[in-house]
């Protein structure tokens, strides 16, 4: 079966592309907005973690369901990019055991801070802490089986970039996983922050060298959707 390395990244999903001329420049806008700011949430890190990891959320709700979607094994390599503040590291750690690793990837310093007391506090040995750029999610070439993006594609501020170092990232075979929130479920005050419907990721995602595997049921996802690429 498969390797799997998981990632997730802080970024914003504004850019100029052609999928999206029509949200490109409000969405660069916001989405610069919204990483300077919690960029600056020094203080607010503890209030931060109560609202990401409130059992409120589908992706909390459902993230045991996300990571056994995914079927990591023991001993991959599993990065979280966009990790925020760590909400699925120790599930990621289990799933890949003590001879596998997790990096744990976001943009914000505060952050990549509370991650790594985290991982001290919890006793995570496999996992890394990397404080990125908006624009690269600073993982090795070629050391990736797979790319898991929660809720943070939305946050790219350069989306094309991104890809390409996801690309450069994985192995042969590896895989990108793209859980967002799904504009046709009915939650309208989502499209203040995302652009995209499902069908406009996998067109932006295809475009840049990948091609969609698998749309996932099995995670039981009503307000998100779980995708699975590979590249082309």
């Amino acid at each position: 079966m498969r390797n799997i390395t998981v990632l997730i990244l802080a970024g914003a999903l504004g850019f100029a592309s052609p999928v999206m001329a029509q949200h490109g420049h409000a969405a660069t806008e916001k989405s610069i907005e919204m990483n300077q700011a919690w960029s600056e949430q020094v203080a607010a890190v503890a209030g931060a973690a109560a609202r990401f990891e409130s059992p409120n959320r589908e992706v909390i709700a459902r993230r045991d369901a996300i990571v056994a979607a995914m079927d990591l094994k023991p001993g991959e390599a599993v990065a979280d990019v966009g990790a925020g503040t760590g909400a699925y590291l120790k599930a990621l750690a289990e799933a890949v055991g003590s001879d596998g690793h997790v990096y744990a990837v976001d943009i914000s310093a505060p952050f990549v801070a509370h991650m790594r007391d985290r991982v001290g506090t919890e006793g995570l040995t496999n996992v890394s802490v990397i404080l990125s750029r908006v624009d690269s999610p600073t993982l090795p070439p070629g050391a990736l089986d797979s790319i898991l993006v929660v809720n943070t594609f939305h946050h790219f501020e350069a989306p094309e970039a991104m890809l390409g170092h996801f690309l450069r990232a994985l192995k042969p075979g590896g895989e990108l996983v793209i859980v967002d929130f799904d504009l046709a479920a009915g939650h309208a005050g989502h499209r203040d922050v995302v652009a995209l419907d499902k069908a406009g990721h996998v067109q932006l995602i295809e475009a840049h060298g990948f091609r969609v595997l698998e749309d996932v049921k099995a995670a039981g996802l009503k307000e998100n959707f779980l995708l699975r690429f590979v590249p082309r």
